[in-house]
């Protein structure tokens, strides 16, 4: 049922749009701990939905295949530092600028397809691109300086779609693979928070039962997802992807009262053009496509 596939894609990016807030709700809590917990209590989630969906046999694949398990321990590597990124923006009240590294993320996307894939790029695709670059060079030259964290949040989650790409696993199975190669660092890690950290000895059961539940919700959003890709058209994808950072950057403005100066600002609507003319161009695409069929 279409109706049902667009309303699973828009619960999906709603709920990666509304994790500001969740993550706000610990603010005591250290930013890799909080990682360490998501790796642990997400592949318990996911071990739940990999039986429900039958992936078992993607994961057999790729335990006996050395060149797709080497990926996948790349893949963990990048979704764990987009996490931690993520999430310490959020404490440290960079929820604006993290938002702008969702924003760029489809141009790096393309990008990316360029140079590991090669892609072809309509020229509206590469206008986009310049436009957007246009916009962090805006940035640059104001007194808040490069946003190297946008840009790491958005290239370190392009590089992992280009990985997760490469290794050809359902979504669900590919990131169960991803938090198993990183649950030992995680428990490790867990282990000695709860012995060197006075935070985590005197934790509350609402801290703990956060922590607990930030692995179905990183989980929910992706089974939602998965299920939306496979019946939205591309294109409606495209533009539904901007409901997340949407969300996040009017928390920070609204919610979490974050300053913007005026020339970041600026740089913002930049990007937003940007995102207009890339927009336009895969709704044109689609509409193309389908005049063929």
């Amino acid at each position: 049922m279409p109706s049902l596939s667009y309303l699973q894609a828009v619960l999906a990016y709603v709920l990666w749009g509304i994790f500001p807030l969740y993550w706000k709700l610990l603010p005591r809590e250290n930013s890799f701990e909080i990682i360490c917990h998501r790796i642990a209590w997400s592949l318990l989630t996911l071990v739940i939905c990999i039986s429900i969906v039958r992936q078992w046999k993607d994961v057999g694949a790729v335990l006996r295949d050395k060149k797709r398990l080497g990926l996948c321990c790349i893949a963990a590597f990048l979704i764990s530092t987009n996490w931690f990124v993520f999430i310490w923006a959020v404490q440290q009240k960079y929820v604006i600028e993290s938002s702008l590294g969702y924003f760029i993320n489809p141009m790096f996307n393309v990008v990316l397809g360029v140079i590991l894939f090669k892609e072809r790029l309509h020229p509206l695709q590469w206008l986009a691109v310049a436009i957007a670059a246009t916009g962090l060079l805006v940035m640059t030259a104001g007194n808040d300086g490069f946003p190297w964290l946008a840009v790491t949040l958005a290239t370190s989650f392009a590089l992992y779609a280009a990985v997760k790409k490469k290794t050809t696993l359902p979504a669900i199975a590919g990131l169960g693979m991803e938090t198993a190669i990183l649950l030992p660092i995680a428990l490790a890690a867990i282990a000695y928070f709860s012995y060197a950290s006075p935070q985590a000895s005197n934790r509350t059961s609402t801290e703990w039962g956060l922590l607990l539940f930030g692995g179905p919700i990183t989980t929910i959003p992706l089974v939602l997802f998965a299920a939306a890709a496979k019946k939205v058209p591309m294109a409606a994808m495209g533009m539904l992807q901007y409901i997340a950072p949407s969300l996040q950057f009017a928390f920070g403005i609204f919610l979490f009262q974050e300053v913007v100066s005026p020339q970041r600002l600026f740089g913002f609507g930049i990007v937003w053009l940007a995102l207009v003319v890339f927009t336009g161009y895969l709704i044109a695409s689609a509409r193309y496509q389908k005049k063929l069929t």
